[in-house]
């Protein structure tokens, strides 16, 4: 898990370090907003709801960076049996909470291990990759096409953009500084990278009438028929 990180940062002419406690520690903060905010807004049951249709008849499905368990539960409602994970302890706990129907776990999708979780025949993964570096995004299609069952499917949601964003990253709760470390991503470069993992890029899809996730991009990948990893 990430506790915290060393992080510089530019003032005038001057670099000075500040000590920023990290990604798991921002979202055991916020979890409970998180949790308020995301469970009545059903903003993406009509692509959790088209991604099921994909796969077959009570799927199995991992919810990749799960946060509190709220699209967890909608997977659950159309019929899946879900596997949540995520660093966040305090995010897990309420998705436990909240679905006692599902399975969760505290776990980092990098070091995500089959025998742990099992075989899947669908991973979606809404806005994990936001916290992951472009360079380790191979690392992390190769986990998910250790778990799926072929011809499975990734359902991957990401910010669209280059690099490292400050503006998203660097946050203070109750005078607490915190950096949650938030990447965006060029389309080009997610599908390079899930194509050397051995995935297929099936489509894109559109999101309507979401006004505040603008920007946001939303790619379907589709593990080999004749593959098990």
């Amino acid at each position: 898990m990430i506790y915290a990180t060393a992080i510089y940062k530019r003032r005038g002419d001057k670099m000075t370090g500040e000590l920023r406690k990290g990604v798991s520690d921002y979202y055991d903060a916020t979890a409970r907003e998180w949790a308020d905010k995301w469970y009545p807004d059903d903003t993406m049951l009509p692509l959790l709801r088209r991604f099921v249709a994909l796969l077959p008849g009570g799927p199995r499905v991992l919810d990749a960076g799960c946060g509190a368990g709220y699209e967890s539960m909608r997977l659950k409602n159309l019929g899946a049996d879900v596997v949540g994970i995520d660093i966040s302890e305090e995010s897990v706990k309420i998705a436990r909470e909240r679905n006692p129907g599902c399975r969760f776990e505290v776990t980092d999708c990098r070091m995500l291990a089959r025998k742990e979780v099992g075989f899947f025949d669908g991973v979606a993964a809404l806005a994990l990759i936001v916290h992951i570096e472009d360079a380790e995004l191979p690392l992390v299609f190769k986990n998910f096409r250790n778990a799926l069952k072929p011809g499975g499917y990734v359902l991957l949601a990401f910010r669209e953009g280059e690099g490292f964003s400050e503006e998203r990253s660097y946050v203070e709760i109750g005078g607490v500084p915190y950096n949650r470390a938030f990447y965006l991503h060029k389309s080009k470069s997610v599908i390079e990278s899930a194509e050397k993992a051995g995935f297929s890029y099936f489509e894109e899809w559109f999101l309507e009438n979401a006004p505040g996730l603008g920007g946001w991009k939303y790619l379907v990948f589709r593990h080999p028929d004749d593959d098990w990893g």
